[in-house]
């Protein structure tokens, strides 16, 4: 069974609903007892759910490939079953969507939409290099649009911030999701990722300069007024770490993967801080 729960990587799923979550308290000013909890709760579950599919998806379309990159994840280490994770994903996948006709359109747009960017990922744009990488930055960076779609009947003015953190979580996961390849590159099969294409070193210039577009933006929100002054300190160190991973790329792109996930940690609570 924990094979199973393994395949949803529930960390991942976790890490997704905190977007969700750091929009509504953005939107309420931390203040907990203004969010509408129905649907916060309802948009989290979605997001956990569709998150864990995707994943069970992805695990099952990519056992060949994890023998060589990650054997211990549960399908090459034989702890669960091709055939259930294919199952398992359908099933997550269905309750999503029928979860998500209960919130609003625009959250239904974005899972029907998400839904079928995920699947064509998977089957098709994950072998086109750089293509796949910017899906996986959408579907990312989209949670923070689906959270404030959530709670935008109660927060008109939620789309604004929304797109500041969109836009930085795309970029900033652009970086990584290159940066991931190139760590890859030596048990990638039938794959034609972007250091495949281009060679590890012009790669990891194209990661580094998403994440330096990442840092670059990172200021707006402030300066347009958004955030406050404590989101500019806060951020300003996320944008540190990034700098330090941007330099770590070429040289060792696991630890700049990594370090480009604490930087996203960070600028998580940069948008909390930003509403004090």
């Amino acid at each position: 069974m924990y094979g199973y729960v393994q395949l949803l990587r529930p960390k991942n799923c976790i890490m997704a609903v905190l977007s969700v979550l750091i929009v509504a308290l953005v939107a309420a000013g931390l203040d907990v007892a203004s969010m509408p909890l129905p649907e916060v709760l309802a948009a989290s579950l979605v997001v956990f759910l569709f998150t864990g599919a995707g994943n069970a998806l992805n695990d099952y379309l990519d056992s060949e490939n994890d023998r060589l990159n990650h054997p211990s994840r549960p399908l090459p280490s034989g702890r669960a079953s091709p055939k259930a994770a294919v199952i398992l994903s359908a099933a997550l996948f269905a309750f999503s969507v029928a979860l998500g006709l209960w919130l609003s359109l625009y959250c239904m747009g974005i899972i029907l939409l998400n839904l079928v960017i995920m699947l064509a990922y998977e089957f098709r744009a994950k072998a086109t290099g750089l293509a796949g990488n910017m899906m996986i930055s959408w579907l990312t960076a989209s949670l923070f649009l689906f959270g404030g779609f959530a709670v935008l009947d109660t927060f008109p003015g939620i789309m604004l911030p929304v797109l500041f953190m969109f836009l930085l979580s795309f970029f900033a996961t652009l970086g990584r999701e290159i940066a991931k390849d190139i760590q890859d590159i030596g048990g990638d099969i039938g794959r034609k990722t972007l250091p495949m294409v281009i060679g590890k070193e012009k790669a990891g210039y194209m990661a580094a300069i998403a994440f330096l577009v990442a840092i670059g933006l990172s200021p707006m929100p402030y300066l347009f007024g958004v955030f406050g002054f404590l989101y500019l300190v806060a951020v300003l160190f996320a944008d540190a770490i990034f700098i330090y991973g941007a330099g770590l790329i070429s040289r060792n792109p696991e630890k700049a993967s990594a370090n480009a996930k604490l930087g996203m940690f960070a600028s998580l609570g940069a948008f909390l801080l930003g509403v004090i």
